[in-house]
């Protein structure tokens, strides 16, 4: 379970919204962050259309999380996922954190462990 510190606002369409919504009940206990996703998307702002420079499911995305620099990472699905191929599931902390941002907006979070983290939107890009 995560402890909200800094969220900003963010943006999800309707029908990823009622998709991931499905996928992270049904991952609750099994996946780290179910839970986290369940939480962003319980907040998140839901319209048909999104904003083109939000972070949406296969958008690629470069971000800092933690001090380091991931360039170019998909966010996918979790049968998608391969962190070698720079594919981040979204059932992930980092990946349920990068859902519905824009370029510039940061966001903190305690995660289960205890430890905080903050991980800062840089370039989001559509294939």
């Amino acid at each position: 379970m995560t402890t909200l510190q800094s969220r900003p606002p963010l943006f999800v369409t309707q029908d990823e919204h009622d998709r991931l919504l499905d996928l992270a009940y049904t991952a609750l206990g099994r996946e780290p962050g179910a839970h986290t996703l369940i939480e962003e998307l319980t907040r998140a702002q839901v319209g048909i259309e999104a904003p083109p420079e939000i972070v949406r499911m296969h958008d690629r995305v470069t971000f800092n999380y933690d001090g380091s620099a991931y360039r170019d990472f998909a966010l996918v699905f979790p049968n998608e996922a391969d962190i070698s191929a720079r594919r981040i599931s979204v059932l992930t902390q980092v990946g349920a954190m990068l859902l519905g941002l824009r370029p510039g907006q940061s966001i903190a979070w305690t995660g289960p462990d205890g430890r905080d983290h903050l991980l800062k939107i840089e370039q989001v890009s559509r294939d």
